[in-house]
């Protein structure tokens, strides 16, 4: 495992912890009340960007249940949404925004939006520079 990659995972490590809050304030709000859930067990499979990532730090790629249906809810579904850390999940899954979620956003201050568009962002560009090395 390169330095470059380790520092790029623990960046995007840190960006992750660091938006889960901003993103669970509109996912608490949003997601209880859903009733066409959009966390899929094909939305929630590790990519090989997910395994390097996870892998540079030092952590074990999760198994996922290959009898489960990929059209149905994702074997990480809980009874209060996602049972991952939002840093252990696939990348997929932090960037999935549905329209009832989106909605929301774009009806929050704009200072909040902008502040979670440039975490997003950052974490798009580090992710890329994981899969580079």
């Amino acid at each position: 495992m390169s330095r470059t990659n380790v520092a790029a995972a623990q960046r995007l490590k840190q960006l992750l912890i660091g938006s889960s809050p901003l993103i669970e304030e509109y996912t608490v709000a949003v997601c209880p009340a859903c009733t066409d859930i959009c966390c899929r067990q094909k939305h929630g499979l590790y990519r090989e960007q997910d395994r390097l990532y996870l892998r540079s730090l030092g952590e074990i790629v999760p198994d996922r249940d290959p009898a489960m249906p990929l059209e149905g809810p994702c074997e990480a579904m809980g009874p209060h949404g996602c049972t991952l850390q939002r840093w252990k999940r696939p990348f997929k899954c932090t960037w999935f925004f549905c329209e009832p979620l989106l909605t929301a956003m774009q009806s929050s201050p704009p200072k909040k939006m902008r502040k979670l568009s440039a975490l997003l962002q950052e974490m798009s560009d580090v992710y890329s520079e994981l899969t580079k090395q």
